[in-house]
C-alpha cells in the first residue's frame, strides 16, 4: 500500500509585462506499507513494515525579458522526490522493490535563456538551459543477485551532484516544414567521500560518474506537411527523427581495469501519415530503427531491431 500527497501554495507578483517573480512552498506526505526482506541478499524472510514520511519544500522563480524576443528564467527549489511504486514494491519480475526507501532531497538551481523570432513565413526558436542538483539520499538503481538470478534493486545513495546543460534549436517554414534538435550533457557524480559514516577511508568512486546513466545524448526531427493533397481537407505528412547516445559505463568507473560499456547508439525512424476528409479517415505507417542498428537499454540488454507498424483510424461522428 502506498499513499502519496503533495500540497502547494504560491504567491506571484507581476509588476510589468517585462518581468515577474514568485515564491512557493510544498508539503510532501507519503505512507508505505509492505513486506521488507531481512535477508542480506534482499530476497526472502519478509516482514511487514509501515513507514510515513513528511517534509516541507520551498522555492522561488523569476523571469525577465531582456528584450522583446529574449527571455531569461531562473529558479531555485528545495525539493523532494518521493519513491515511485516500482521503486518501493518492484514489478514481481525483474525488479525487486525496497519498501523503506527514503525520499530524495535536493537543492535545485535552473537557469534558462530562450529566443524566438518570426520573419515572414520563417520561424526560429533557440533555448539553452543550465541545471545544478545537490542531492542527498539519491535513489540509485543497481544489481542484486540471488543464486544465479540477477534482478534490479533500488537503494539510497548518500550524496550526488548533477551539473549539465541542454541546448535546443527549432526552425519552421510556414505550415509546410519544421525541424529541430536537442543536445544534452548531464554529468551526475558521486560526492559521498568516505566508504562508511565515520570512516576516514576515501571511496574509490568519490567524484566518479554514477554508473548505468546516459550522460551525453541528442535527438533530431524533421517533418514535411502537404495540406489539401489530392483533395481539399486531406493532409499528408512525412517525419524523420533520430536519437544519438554516447557510450557510458555499466558499473562504477573507479573499480576494475576492464570497463563494461553500453556502446554508442545512433538510431533513425521514419513515419508517414495521410488523413482524409479533415481527419475522418487516417492511415499511418512507421519504420522504427530504419537502419537496423544494435540498440541497448541502460542494463546493456539489446532492444528489438528494425520494426514496421501500421495503423488505420476512423472517426465516427460530426
Amino acid at each position: 500500500v502506498t499513499r502519496k500527497n503533495i500540497s502547494g501554495l504560491s504567491y506571484r507578483v507581476v509588476p510589468s509585462e517585462k518581468w515577474n517573480a514568485s515564491v512557493f512552498g510544498k508539503h510532501y506526505h507519503q505512507f508505505n506499507q509492505g513486506p521488507v526482506s531481512t535477508s542480506s541478499d534482499g530476497v526472502g524472510n519478509y516482514q511487514n513494515m509501515e513507514k510515513t514520511v513528511s517534509a516541507w519544500g520551498y522555492g522561488t522563480a523569476g523571469t525577465y525579458y531582456i528584450y522583446k524576443e529574449l527571455q531569461a528564467k531562473v529558479s531555485y527549489e528545495k525539493a523532494y522526490r518521493l519513491p515511485t511504486t516500482d521503486e518501493l514494491f518492484g514489478d514481481e519480475d525483474l525488479e525487486a522493490g525496497k519498501t523503506d526507501l527514503r525520499p530524495e532531497n535536493s537543492h535545485n538551481l535552473n537557469f534558462n535563456l530562450s529566443y524566438g523570432h518570426s520573419f515572414g513565413k520563417h520561424g526560429l526558436y533557440a533555448e539553452a538551459s543550465y541545471i545544478y542538483r545537490d542531492t542527498k539520499d539519491y535513489i540509485k538503481r543497481g544489481f542484486g543477485k540471488n543464486g544465479t538470478t540477477q534482478f534490479g534493486i533500488y537503494e539510497n545513495h548518500g550524496h550526488v551532484k548533477t551539473k549539465g546543460y541542454t541546448v535546443s534549436l527549432r526552425y519552421n517554414f510556414s505550415h509546410w516544414f519544421n525541424m529541430g534538435g536537442t543536445y544534452n550533457n548531464i554529468d551526475t557524480r558521486n560526492y559521498e567521500r568516505y566508504v562508511t559514516g565515520g570512516s576516514l577511508q576515501e571511496s574509490v568512486t568519490y567524484k566518479k560518474r554514477l554508473p548505468n546513466i546516459p550522460y551525453r545524448y541528442a535527438n533530431l526531427d524533421a517533418t514535411f506537411t502537404w495540406r489539401n493533397l489530392f483533395a481539399k481537407g486531406n493532409t499528408f505528412s512525412l517525419t524523420y527523427d533520430s536519437f544519438w547516445q554516447h557510450d557510458f559505463p555499466l558499473y562504477w568507473e573507479g573499480i576494475g581495469k576492464d570497463k563494461n560499456m553500453i556502446p554508442e547508439q545512433f538510431s533513425h525512424n521514419l513515419s508517414m501519415s495521410y488523413s482524409l476528409k479533415n481527419g475522418r479517415y487516417n492511415f499511418s505507417f512507421e519504420c522504427r530503427n530504419l537502419t537496423n542498428e544494435k540498440l541497448y537499454d541502460n542494463f546493456s540488454l539489446q532492444k528489438a531491431g528494425r520494426a514496421f507498424y501500421g495503423k488505420v483510424r476512423v472517426h465516427f461522428g460530426k
